[in-house]
């Protein structure tokens, strides 16, 4: 009895909990494969589905299904789908998942969605937009949408002017609406419906800040024109490459960098929102932000630690073009 009660005993049973608990870790993974592997198999017999795959849910992902599908090019038919997906997944008592549908026309549209969304009063405008996006828009569209906030991503390529002129004929979007066109590593983000003036301020901009005209002209930039704002980040393509951060001083390249500004600046009168432009110098050692202007603020002390003069000298270059008045230096 002593024996059994002391630590032979609780050697034992500790024995016999190391050998469980493999069994039932095995026993668990085995029950979530077999469920994944009964929805795709169902999901598979759907007319319009010619690919499913369902992933296993685990701690570090979250249970997601893969729909390809054909036949279902209308917004009623893809809304039935979409129904039938939910139904199999509610009947197999799958955890809440992540749904991406791809058409089989075209595999690098892709829209993803979550399992509220079957019925949901957003399904109609959402799929409607699905379709006016992927039929009009040039490029490859990634749309995620969830309750309250959606993401609209186009790969436009050299159709990125097309693509947000269409974007804006089609009129759609909410507050939480962000559209993004990307063109390689320059992009233009627009936050709820493209405006017509959104398309302006995106023609002026890409014309403006990548001339050929330019002695220093943008070799990668960022539009964002979010609700009561504007960003334009430029990267600066110096003649010869990257410049040390120590020798980018305004009397070797202010005559440059100005016209690039300038131009920059006139692009983005257009919309009349406050304005936040960054000059980068892209080199080996990380991105040097040299320049840094917010159109309805005063300069920084100290942003700069090269003490460059840049911000500065930004703000009175607006005040020249009749942007602002000029601030100074806090």
């Amino acid at each position: 009895m002593r024996t059994f009660g002391g630590r032979r005993a609780v050697a034992h049973a500790s024995v016999l909990v190391a050998l469980a608990l493999p069994v039932a870790v095995l026993t668990s993974c085995s029950g979530a494969l077999d469920q994944a592997h009964s929805v795709q198999t169902r999901l598979n017999r759907i007319d319009e589905v010619t690919d499913a795959q369902v992933s296993t849910p685990s701690a570090q992902t979250g249970a997601a299904i893969e729909v390809t599908y054909d036949d279902a090019g209308t917004e009623r038919t893809l809304a039935r789908l979409i129904k039938e997906i939910s139904a199999v997944a509610a009947d197999e008592d799958y955890p809440s998942y992540r749904l991406d549908l791809v058409p089989a026309g075209n595999d690098r549209d892709r829209l993803t969605v979550d399992d509220s969304f079957s019925g949901s009063e957003d399904e109609s405008s959402v799929l409607g937009n699905w379709f006016a996006t992927t039929s009009a828009l040039l490029g490859d569209v990634g749309y995620r949408f969830e309750p309250g906030a959606e993401e609209i991503d186009v790969d436009s390529g050299a159709g990125i002017a097309h693509d947000v002129g269409e974007a804006s004929r089609i009129h759609y979007g909410f507050a939480g609406t962000v559209w993004t066109f990307r063109d390689g590593d320059s992009s233009f983000v627009a936050a709820g419906r493209v405006s017509p003036t959104d398309v302006l301020l995106f023609q002026g901009a890409q014309r403006s800040v990548t001339s050929e005209v330019l002695p220093a002209p943008a070799s990668r930039w960022l539009l964002e024109r979010r609700d009561g704002h504007v960003l334009l980040d430029l990267d600066v393509g110096f003649p010869g490459g990257s410049v040390p951060p120590e020798r980018l001083t305004l009397q070797r390249y202010g005559a440059d960098v100005a016209r690039l500004a300038s131009a920059a600046m006139a692009a983005v009168r257009v919309e009349s929102l406050p304005v936040t432009m960054r000059l980068r110098n892209v080199t080996p050692e990380g991105d040097d932000v040299f320049g840094y202007w917010v159109s309805d603020q005063r300069p920084v002390r100290g942003r700069d630690q090269l003490v460059r003069g840049w911000d500065l000298w930004l703000t009175h270059l607006a005040q020249q073009l009749g942007d602002q008045p000029a601030g100074s230096a806090t």
